[in-house]
C-alpha cells in the first residue's frame, strides 16, 4: 500500500525518495559534465536543469524533509499529526519531480533564472510542501515549547521555501513573469534564495542536532543558534548581485551589497555555535573522526566558503570580472554541496530511526569501512567539483583581462570541466553505497529496543536528561 497509517513512515519515505533524487541528480550533473569537456555525447541543455531541480526541490525538498521529522520525533518524542497526509505530501513532491522531468526531457519548461518545471508540475510541488508545512505545524502544536532550535530552521525553510517558489517562478501566471525591472528582480531573489533561504536552512538546522547528539552535549548557545537563524533572511536581498548590468535601481544594488556583507554575521556565529557545542580536546575530536562528525566537518567549511565568495561577489569591483563566469556560480554551488554534506551527516545520526519502532537498536547500524567509503568519496567529491569551478571560472577572468570581449570563455573553461565531471563521479559513486547502507540498516533485525529521546529542551542550565543533553 502507498499510504499507510503507521509511525514514522512519512519520515522513512521522504528520507528515502530523497536519497533516490539525489542520486538521479549527481548522475544527470555528471551527464552534462561529461558533455560539456567534450569527453561524452548528451543534450546538456536538459541535463544541466534536471540536476539543480532534482537537487533543490527532488533531494532537500524530501531529503529534509524526512530528516526534520525525524529531530522533531527524536527531540520532541512527537507523533506525526497525520501519517496518511505525510505520505501524500511525499508522493504529491514524487510525482510533481517525475513530471517535471519528463518535461525537460521533452524540452518543456518555465523560464526563470534556470530553466524550471512546467507550470502544473510546480503548482503540484508547491500543493506538497504546503500539506507537509500544515501536518508540521499541526504536530508541533501538540507539544510544549520551546522547540529544539533545529526545528525552527525547519520550520523557516518550509515556510520560506514556500513564498520564494511562489514569487521567484510567477506561479500565479502560467506564462512566467514576464519582462520589466520587479520580474528580474524577483528571478534574482528566486536564483539565489532557494540556496540560502531553502536548502541552507534545513541543512543548517540538521547540524546543529548533529553537533549535540554526536557529542553528547547541549547546544552552546541557543541566541546564536536564533542569530543564525534570522540573519539568513538577508539573503532574500542579495539576488541583484545576478542582474549586474541590467537597468535596476542604484538604490537596490546598494541594499543588496550591504545585506550580502551582513550575511557573514549569522554564518559565523552558526560556525561558532557549532565548534562551542563539539567541544575540544580528545572527547571532540574523536567525535570528529566519525563518519556524522567527518561530514558535519565537511560541509561546514563548504558552506562557510560559498557565504564569503557570495558576500564578495556583491562588491561591484568584484562583479565586473566575475559575471557571466564560473566563478558566478562557484559560491552557489559550494552552499549547495555543503547543505548536502551536513544533510548526510543528519542520515548517519538518525539512521537508527529509519526502522521500525519495535526493531531499533542502540547501536550504529553501518560498517565503519562502508561509511568511511561514503565518506571520503563525498567529502572528495565535493571539494574536486568546487575546484574545477573554481579553476575553470580563474581562467575564464585571465582571458577576460588579457583579450577583453571578444575572449573564449566557453574554451577557456575546459582544463576545469574534467575536474568537475570527475568530482561528479565521486560524489556520485559515494551516494550509491549510502543507498547500500541505509538498504541494510532497514533491514536488520534486532531486539526490541526504543531510543532514547531527548524531551523538553529548554535552554536552561541542565546538562542531562534521560541520557541525553538537553538542548
Amino acid at each position: 500500500m502507498l499510504i499507510r497509517d503507521q509511525a514514522g513512515r512519512t519520515a522513512r519515505l521522504a528520507l528515502q525518495s530523497g536519497l533516490g533524487w539525489l542520486i538521479v541528480a549527481f548522475a544527470a550533473g555528471l551527464a552534462a559534465a561529461l558533455s560539456a569537456a567534450g569527453l561524452a555525447g548528451g543534450p546538456i541543455h536538459r541535463l544541466q536543469p534536471i540536476f539543480l531541480n532534482t537537487l533543490l526541490f527532488g533531494w532537500f525538498a524530501l531529503g529534509g524533509a524526512g530528516v526534520g521529522l525525524l529531530i522533531i520525533q527524536r527531540t520532541l518524542g512527537a507523533v506525526l499529526y497525520s501519517e496518511p497526509l505525510g505520505q501524500v505530501s511525499v508522493w504529491l513532491w514524487n510525482a510533481a519531480n517525475a513530471t517535471g522531468v519528463a518535461a525537460l526531457l521533452l524540452d518543456r519548461w518555465s523560464p526563470g533564472p534556470f530553466p524550471g518545471y512546467i507550470w502544473p508540475a510546480q503548482l503540484a510541488w508547491l500543493l506538497a510542501l504546503l500539506l507537509f508545512l500544515l501536518n508540521a505545524t499541526r504536530t508541533l502544536g501538540t507539544v510544549r515549547e520551546p522547540f529544539f532550535i533545529g526545528t525552527g530552521y525547519f520550520l523557516a525553510a518550509l515556510t520560506w521555501g514556500g513564498a520564494v517558489y511562489f514569487l521567484g517562478n510567477g506561479l500565479w501566471r502560467p506564462d512566467g513573469l514576464g519582462a520589466g525591472a520587479a520580474p528580474a528582480l524577483l528571478q534574482g531573489m528566486y536564483a539565489v534564495s532557494v540556496v540560502w533561504l531553502w536548502a541552507v536552512p534545513l541543512a543548517l538546522g540538521t547540524a546543529l542536532y548533529v553537533a549535540a547528539a554526536a557529542s553528547g552535549r547541549p547546544l552552546y548557545s541557543r541566541k546564536l543558534a536564533q542569530l543564525g537563524l534570522w540573519g539568513l533572511a538577508l539573503h532574500a536581498a542579495t539576488g541583484v548581485q545576478r542582474l549586474w548590468g541590467a537597468p535596476v535601481p542604484a538604490w537596490a544594488q546598494a541594499v543588496s551589497t550591504a545585506a550580502a556583507v551582513l550575511t557573514l554575521v549569522p554564518l559565523l556565529a552558526f560556525a561558532v555555535n557549532v565548534n562551542e557545542t563539539l567541544g575540544r580536546g580528545p572527547h571532540a575530536a574523536a567525535v570528529q573522526a566519525r563518519p556524522p562528525g567527518l561530514l558535519l566537518r565537511f560541509g561546514l567549511w563548504l558552506a562557510l566558503a560559498g557565504g564569503v565568495a557570495a558576500a564578495l561577489q556583491t562588491l561591484s569591483l568584484v562583479q565586473r570580472y566575475v559575471y557571466g563566469t564560473q566563478w558566478s556560480v562557484a559560491p552557489w554551488l559550494a552552499a549547495l554541496f555543503g547543505a548536502t554534506l551536513l544533510q548526510l551527516a543528519g542520515v548517519y545520526e538518525l539512521l537508527p530511526l529509519l526502522r521500525p519502532p519495535k526493531d531499533r537498536p542502540g547501536e550504529p547500524l553501518y560498517g565503519e569501512r562502508a561509511a568511511r567509503a561514503h565518506v571520503a568519496l563525498s567529502a572528495g567529491g565535493a571539494a574536486l567539483f568546487v575546484l574545477g569551478v573554481v579553476l575553470s571560472g580563474s581562467l575564464q577572468v585571465a582571458a577576460r583581462l588579457s583579450q577583453g570581449a571578444s575572449a573564449g570563455l566557453a574554451a577557456a573553461a575546459a582544463p576545469g570541466l574534467a575536474a568537475q565531471a570527475a568530482g561528479l563521479a565521486l560524489f556520485l559513486a559515494g551516494q550509491v553505497v549510502l543507498g547500500a547502507i541505509v538498504a541494510r540498516a532497514a533491514a536488520v533485525r534486532e531486539p526490541a529496543r526504543l531510543p532514547v529521546v531527548v524531551t523538553n529542551p529548554r535552554p536552561r542550565p541542565s546538562t542531562e536528561r534521560h541520557g541525553h543533553p538537553v538542548g
